[in-house]
């Protein structure tokens, strides 16, 4: 009997004859690691590919059919010859757009935020994990209005999304919105600030029980509020829910010979960390550095030059976190980015981290929770990206991350408290880097990827591998052919 696996590979392969599709065979020929018998691989060949390399070589097969008169459509599985059971469908959604709105059900890849393709990751949604299926309604691009007789260009969006249950008794839901201005100076430059908002509410927990989901909760958690009076007690003074997101500033200047783009990512928790803090500074005729955690980037694109034809510096810096107390009358408390004591997965989505991927998924039971979550989210981040053209049909990019990770607070207090060593007290570094090769149409529409990476430090296993892929376009073919 043909099993549920070889149906669904079946299926795919009638798509690509039908509608088109591009079909990757990608395996690992090398994946050399030192110091243990595990699986483990480096973190640039790992990282940011929606957890298609979790479980070792794997066929994806993709078809995107978009511009449809009717709908657009969309879908991609990542099919594991040897761990069938953890095949899955990262991208499957159907959209239709009218006028500027769009409407889209499912999962699609979609970055909101503004950093370069060479990033580490957005501080908020990466594609480090797989995408949060959802509904959303959105303006996707930029449209001019006049305010205050200036012009201006808005785009945004609002979703409603649906976690799966992983540790959790019952699934927790995701709210989203996203807002972004920009200000054209002149035809060469212009300046965008964005806000993107998300939250997990509803659901229900081990140590918290079932948590309020009615359509006047969803109110709650879009507009800010907090519990009603059946909520338990610290959402009845905190808002409900998980909140976080990021503001994200970009500037933009454009030229005959380069392209220059600088961008800053600032996350935030609570009011505290997405504005009060900042104007606290002020007030006392501080300059508020405390409250510039985030991402900061300068990514340069020289259209005159071949081999090096992109170059990024990124830093990130999340060692503020509104202060190392706990929240009291005197102090807003630290904002323990992407943890929450009711959620206690945090910001992650099928055992990944939803935002940047530098920050560390561990365990440390007994303290804040005796799961799965975020054990390093302090840390300062410097990183290299590079791109460009050897020849007409060879690619080239290279990443070089170097990192030194403090944990987190609230861990930090526990073990201090308990007199026990802290791991990260001294910081701990981490040296990430890739090298990757990518043969355009070297056979009709065949391409193949090489790519090298490592890992040396003591945050992560030392560890070294060489991946290889080979892709084949069937979109531009007949059925006949």
């Amino acid at each position: 009997m043909i099993n549920k696996i070889s149906r669904v590979f079946i299926f795919q392969l009638f798509l690509i004859i039908t509608i088109g599709a591009q079909s990757t065979f990608q395996f690992d020929i090398q994946s050399k690691r030192n110091g243990s018998s595990g699986e483990e691989r480096p973190f640039w060949s790992m990282s940011n590919y929606m957890g298609a390399f979790d479980y070792g070589p794997f066929i994806s097969i993709s078809s995107m059919n978009i511009n449809n008169a009717f709908f657009d459509m969309g879908f991609s599985f990542i099919l594991y010859p040897s761990h069938r059971k953890h095949s899955y469908m990262p991208i499957g959604f159907v959209s239709k757009k009218k006028k500027y709105f769009k409407i889209k059900i499912g999962r699609w890849k979609k970055n909101i935020t503004t950093e370069s393709d060479l990033s580490t990751g957005s501080l908020i949604q990466s594609n480090n994990a797989i995408p949060i299926p959802k509904i959303s309604l959105s303006v996707p691009n930029y449209n001019k209005v006049i305010i205050f007789k200036q012009e201006f260009w808005i785009k945004g969006g609002f979703s409603h999304g649906w976690f799966s249950k992983g540790e959790y008794v019952q699934a927790p839901l995701l709210h989203e919105k996203y807002l972004y201005i920009k200000k054209p100076f002149n035809n060469n430059s212009a300046l965008s600030i964005g806000v993107v908002h998300e939250a997990i509410w509803g659901g229900a927990t081990k140590n918290h029980g079932k948590q309020q989901q009615s359509f006047s909760d969803f109110v709650r958690v879009i507009s800010f509020q907090s519990a009603s009076k059946i909520g338990i007690p610290q959402e009845q003074i905190n808002a409900l829910g998980n909140h976080l997101g990021v503001w994200d500033i970009t500037y933009f200047k454009n030229s005959s010979s380069k392209d220059l783009k600088l961008y800053f990512q600032h996350p935030f928790e609570d009011k505290s960390s997405a504005f009060q803090h900042f104007f606290d500074e002020l007030k006392k005729w501080k300059i508020p550095v405390n409250s510039f955690d985030g991402l900061f980037g300068i990514e340069i694109y020289n259209k005159k030059s071949r081999l090096v034809s992109k170059f990024l510096y990124e830093y990130l810096n999340t060692m503020n976190q509104s202060g190392p107390e706990a929240a009291s009358d005197s102090t807003y408390g630290w904002d323990n980015y992407y943890n929450h004591y009711i959620y206690q997965s945090g910001w992650t989505y099928k055992g990944r981290v939803i935002g940047n991927p530098l920050f560390t998924l561990g365990e440390n039971e007994g303290h804040y929770s005796n799961g799965t979550y975020i054990v390093n989210n302090r840390l300062k981040a410097h990183h290299i990206g590079v791109s460009g053209n050897i020849s007409e049909k060879i690619t080239h990019k290279i990443l070089l991350t170097y990192s030194k990770n403090y944990g987190t607070y609230t861990d930090q207090d526990k073990f201090l408290k308990k007199n026990k060593p802290y791991r990260f007290s001294s910081g701990i570094k981490q040296l990430s880097a890739l090298a990757q090769l990518d043969f355009v149409n070297v056979w009709g529409n065949m391409n193949i990827r090489i790519s090298y990476a490592i890992d040396r430090g003591d945050l992560l296993m030392n560890s070294e591998s060489l991946l290889f892929s080979i892709s084949y376009n069937f979109s531009n073919l007949s059925p006949s052919q």
